[in-house]
């Protein structure tokens, strides 16, 4: 399981208008099986025009690489750690740029200016 992956996954239980049922999600995280066996998902939901000014939502067009049978969109407001037990098949990924797309959303989701983002930046060394 790697950042960019598309997977089944089942999201019951849930409470109010989280995403629910099995669905497709974006891994954003993978994990780290050393500590613990939970990966940072983004849900996939079918496409509405609507959400076409939305910045939190990122489009996806099926295709051989994502594996997706309609347009979609990923929901990056709806972030969530879950189990690696509740991951059931992988069905594709997305290519980089549409990662980088989803990594934008989610940093506007959290404030965070991008350019602060860089690991190997020594000033955000512990």
């Amino acid at each position: 399981m790697k950042s960019g992956d598309i997977h089944w996954v089942n999201l019951v239980p849930t409470l109010g208008d989280e995403i629910r049922k099995t669905r497709p999600v974006i891994v954003l995280n993978g994990g780290h099986d050393k500590y613990l066996r939970l990966a940072i998902v983004a849900p996939i939901t079918g496409w509405t025009r609507n959400w076409g000014d939305n910045p939190f939502f990122v489009s996806l067009h099926p295709d051989e690489m994502n594996g997706l049978q309609k347009k979609s969109a990923v929901d990056c407001f709806q972030l969530r750690a879950i189990s690696h037990d509740r991951f059931r098949e992988r069905i594709g990924a997305v290519s980089k740029n549409e990662m980088d797309l989803i990594k934008k959303a989610v940093a506007l989701i959290l404030d965070i200016e991008p350019e602060h983002c860089d690991p190997t930046d020594a000033s955000q060394q512990f």
